[in-house]
């Protein structure tokens, strides 16, 4: 989590969404990884590749249709 309270990369591999969404699809970036360690991110990413933003809440209520 990073820019200013805001959760905007996977901590497992130290790669901001916006580094991750230039895999190509979701399912590229999790093939390289992407949310495999903890899993934490996974919410976040879904939304990142369904909305275009980087950069959410901790507790954005859009998360809870990407659990």
């Amino acid at each position: 989590m990073c820019e200013e309270g805001k959760v905007n990369r996977c901590e497992c591999l130290g790669k901001t969404f916006a580094k991750l969404k230039e895999q190509g699809s979701l399912d590229d970036a999790i093939a390289a990884g992407a949310g495999q360690e903890c899993e934490g991110c996974l919410p976040y990413l879904k939304l990142a590749y369904a909305s275009g933003e980087d950069a959410f809440d901790l507790e954005d209520p859009r998360l809870s249709q990407y659990e």
